[in-house]
């Protein structure tokens, strides 16, 4: 599960306009060393933005491995210029965004998903865990 922080980046602008999300941050940890071409990602955006509730906006899959840069220079919506500038494990991506989120309430409700990673670990850094039960529940909520 990839994790956008509305306090490093506006991704409640994003969603507004529309904008492809192809590329995702995660953080220096051995995680970033697991994520592969193929492999199946959601999209979790946190609280702090009221555009977009906490939870679940997205699903799709990388398009390859990590590879190290900063964020875009001309890219308006950072929001956080030192995260911008660090040097971070990147990957592409193709993702769907929802159009409605499945939000943090619906996950905590349901028991299949409320041990989710993200919600025990929320400053956890991206990418986080999702287990195969997880990941079909979730792909049952979607639409």
């Amino acid at each position: 599960m990839l994790k956008a922080r509305p306090d490093v980046w506006d991704i409640g602008a994003a969603i507004e306009q529309r904008l492809d999300l192809n590329w995702w941050r995660l953080a220096h940890t051995y995680r970033a060393d697991l994520v592969d071409a193929g492999h199946p990602c959601l999209l979790w955006i946190t609280r702090g933005d009221n555009r977009v509730p906490s939870g679940i906006w997205g699903h799709g899959q990388v398009l390859g491995p990590a590879s190290l840069g900063t964020g875009d220079p001309d890219d308006p919506l950072w929001l956080d210029e030192v995260a911008q500038n660090q040097v971070r494990p990147r990957i592409e991506v193709e993702l769907k965004v929802l159009g409605e989120p499945i939000t943090r309430e619906q996950i905590l409700a349901d028991p299949r998903l409320s041990a989710m990673e993200i919600l025990r670990v929320p400053r956890i850094g991206n990418p986080s865990a999702v287990t195969p039960e997880e990941w079909s529940t979730v792909c049952e909520l979607l639409p």
